[in-house]
C-alpha cells in the first residue's frame, strides 16, 4: 500500500516539473513576441475624482495583471503649481533588478493629493507614473495632463466583483504557486453539493468490487476526474470557454443517466434473467463491456461522472477559467485545472486508500450489497436526469426506489425474523402514508410559488446581445438585474425556489426591471452574451443602474440564499 502511495505521490510531482519546464520554455519562447505586452494605456489605466470641492483629489489606478507601478514614480502637478500632500496605500516590496528595493503596487491602489487651499477649475494637473511588467518589460515615464473641469464631480469608488478579484489573486502568484492555489481551491470546492455526489459513486465501486481493488480503481477514477477538468483547462486556454457548459444539454443528460441505468442493471445481475436467447446474448455482451471492476469502465465513468455531476460554477471555478481564458496560455489552463480537480478528489482518494481497512473481507453479504449498490446507482440516474423531472416526480422516484430495495431486503434476507419483517414492514407503510401527505405539499407548494413568481417577479426573456441592448437604452428607470438561467443548472433552480421565492426577496425585486436569459439550449446567441459578461454558464446574475451602466462590484456568481442577495439587492438599488 504504502509503495502505491509512493509512486503515485512521485508521479505527480514529476507531473509538476515537467509541466514547470515546459511552461518555462513556452513563456522564453513568448518573450520575444511584443503582441504578448499591452500598451501602456491597457497596462496601467486610472481616473481622477474631485473630492471635498477640489480639496482633494484621488487618483485610482486600475492594473493588469503580472504588471506592477513603482511608487515612487507615481505624482501629480498641478499648473499653475500648488504644494500637495500626498497619502499613499501600502505596496509590496520587491527587489529590483536595476533599482534595488522597491516599493510597487498591483492590481489597484488609490492616492490621495490634498491641497492646502481649494483648486480651481482652470487648473490643469500632469500625472506621472511609470510600471513594469513580470515578463521583463518596463515602459518609459507616462505623463498625462487633464484639465479639472473635465474629472468627475461626484466620487463613485472603484469596486470589483469577487470573481474579478479571484482573478487578481491568481494573476500575480508563479507558476507553482498556481498550482497550489488551484489544488487548495479544489479541496474547498470537494465540500460544497457540487463534488459530494461522486462520493457514493466511487464508495458504491470499491465495495461491489474486491476491495483489494480499491486502489488501483479509485486511481481510475480519479484520473477520469481529472483528465476531463485537465481537458477544460486546455480548451480554455485556446478559446476563452468552458467545454462542459456545452455539454451540459438534454441530450446528453440523457445519455449519461442511461449510462448510469447500464451500470445498476449490471450490478443487478440483469442479464442473468431469462428471456429469448438472441436479446439476452446480445444485452449480455452490452453489460459485460460495462463491468465496473474494470479499471477503463471506471475511468469512463469518473470521465462522465465530472461533465454531469459538477455543472456548478462557483467563485473559483469561475476566475480560474477567466484567467486562463484571458491568458491564452493552453499549457497553463490544463496543468491548473489538473491541479484543481485533483484537489476536489481528495476526499476520493481518502476513500480509495483506507476502504481496505474499513470494508470487510469479500463474502456472501458482497451479493447483497452488490445489489444495494445497484439501488444506489438508480438514485444517481435520477439525480442526474432531475433537470429534466419536476420535483414531485423527481422525490417520488428516490422514494419508489428507496421502498422497492427496503421490501426487498426485508423480505428476502433469510437473517431477519418473521416478526421482524413485519415490524419493518408496518415502518415501511406509515413511511409511504407520510411520504403521501409530503408529496401534497410539494405539489400545491410548488404551485403556489409558480403563481407568486409570475405574479410577483416577472422576467422578460431575451435571447440576444440586442435585445439587451434594447432595454439597456429603454426610457424606463428602474435598475435592471439580468439573471443567467438554465434547466440542467442545479444552483439555478436554488435559486427559484429558495431565494427568488423569499417574500423578502419578492418585494426587493419589485424595485427592478427583470431580464432574463436561458441558455438551456446554449446556442450561439446565448454563448455571446454569456462571453459578454465573461460568465461560463449559468447562474450569473448581472446588476444596472437606470443609466443602463452595469454595476460590476455585484456582479454574482454561484448560488446566493435570501439573506445573502437581499443585501446585494439593496445596495443594487441605492
Amino acid at each position: 500500500m504504502k509503495r502505491r502511495i509512493y509512486l503515485f505521490l512521485f508521479t505527480f510531482l514529476s507531473l509538476l516539473f515537467f509541466f514547470q519546464a515546459l511552461a518555462d520554455s513556452q513563456n522564453q519562447s513568448l518573450y520575444n513576441k511584443k503582441n504578448d505586452f499591452l500598451p501602456a494605456d491597457k497596462a496601467f489605466k486610472f481616473q481622477i475624482y474631485n473630492l471635498k470641492e477640489l480639496k482633494e483629489l484621488e487618483v485610482i489606478f486600475d492594473i493588469a495583471p503580472t504588471y506592477y507601478l513603482y511608487k515612487s514614480k507615481i505624482d501629480i502637478i498641478t499648473d499653475p503649481f500648488l504644494n500637495l500632500k500626498k497619502n499613499f496605500e501600502n505596496g509590496k516590496i520587491k527587489e529590483d533588478e536595476f533599482f534595488g528595493k522597491q516599493e510597487v503596487f498591483y492590481n489597484s491602489t488609490k492616492i490621495k493629493f490634498i491641497a492646502q487651499k481649494p483648486l480651481s477649475e482652470n487648473h490643469k494637473v500632469i500625472i506621472k507614473y511609470q510600471g513594469c511588467s513580470e515578463k521583463g518589460l518596463c515602459y518609459p515615464p507616462i505623463s498625462k495632463t487633464i484639465s479639472l473641469s473635465q474629472i468627475n464631480n461626484n466620487y463613485n469608488k472603484i469596486e470589483f466583483s469577487e470573481t474579478d478579484v479571484l482573478v487578481s489573486k491568481i494573476s500575480n502568484q508563479n507558476f507553482i504557486l498556481t498550482l497550489i492555489g488551484f489544488f487548495l481551491s479544489g479541496l474547498l470546492l470537494s465540500l460544497t453539493p457540487c463534488v459530494l455526489p461522486m462520493v457514493p459513486i466511487l464508495s458504491g465501486i470499491i465495495i461491489a468490487s474486491n476491495p483489494k481493488k480499491s486502489l488501483p480503481l479509485t486511481l481510475s477514477y480519479v484520473a477520469g476526474v481529472t483528465f476531463t477538468y485537465s481537458l477544460l483547462g486546455i480548451v480554455a486556454g485556446m478559446t476563452g470557454t468552458l467545454l462542459s457548459s456545452s455539454l451540459q444539454n438534454t441530450n446528453f443528460i440523457i445519455f449519461a443517466g442511461f449510462l448510469y441505468f447500464v451500470f445498476a442493471l449490471a450490478m443487478f445481475g440483469i442479464f442473468e434473467i431469462a428471456m429469448p436467447s438472441n436479446l439476452q446474448n446480445k444485452l449480455e455482451n452490452v453489460l459485460q463491456r460495462f463491468k465496473i471492476d474494470k479499471p477503463i469502465n471506471v475511468f469512463v465513468l469518473g470521465l462522465i461522472s465530472s461533465l454531469i455531476l459538477s455543472p456548478c460554477v462557483a467563485p473559483p471555478l469561475a476566475a480560474a477559467i477567466l484567467y486562463i481564458g484571458k491568458s491564452g496560455d493552453f499549457i497553463l489552463g490544463g496543468t491548473s485545472l489538473f491541479s484543481l480537480s485533483l484537489g476536489m478528489c481528495l476526499p476520493l482518494l481518502a476513500i480509495g486508500i483506507f476502504s481496505i481497512k474499513i470494508i470487510p473481507k469479500p463474502g456472501p453479504w458482497m451479493v447483497n450489497i452488490k445489489k444495494l449498490l445497484g439501488c444506489v446507482l438508480l438514485a444517481m440516474t435520477i439525480y442526474i436526469i432531475r433537470p429534466l423531472l419536476s420535483e414531485l416526480i423527481f422525490y417520488s422516484s428516490l422514494f419508489l426506489i428507496f421502498l422497492v430495495s427496503s421490501f426487498y431486503f426485508i423480505w428476502f434476507n433469510q437473517k431477519i425474523k418473521k416478526l421482524n419483517k413485519i415490524i419493518l414492514s408496518i415502518i415501511s407503510l406509515v413511511a409511504v402514508i407520510l411520504f403521501n401527505d409530503q408529496t401534497k405539499s410539494i405539489s400545491i407548494n410548488s404551485n403556489h410559488e409558480q403563481s407568486e413568481k409570475v405574479h410577483h417577479q416577472p422576467f422578460i426573456i431575451i435571447n440576444n446581445i440586442s435585445d439587451l441592448k434594447n432595454l439597456l437604452t429603454d426610457s424606463n428607470k428602474k435598475p435592471i438585474m439580468l439573471d443567467f438561467y438554465a434547466d440542467w443548472c442545479v444552483a439555478c433552480l436554488e435559486y427559484e425556489k429558495f431565494t427568488f421565492s423569499n417574500p423578502d426577496i419578492i418585494k426587493l425585486m419589485e424595485k427592478f426591471e427583470l431580464i432574463q436569459v436561458d441558455v438551456t439550449q446554449n446556442t450561439n446567441e446565448h454563448q455571446i452574451l454569456l462571453k459578454e459578461f465573461d460568465l461560463f454558464g449559468p447562474p450569473g446574475i448581472i446588476f444596472f443602474n437606470s443609466e443602463g451602466n452595469e454595476i460590476k462590484a455585484l456582479r454574482t456568481i454561484g448560488f446566493k440564499n435570501a439573506k445573502d442577495f437581499s443585501k446585494i439587492l439593496v445596495r443594487a438599488n441605492k
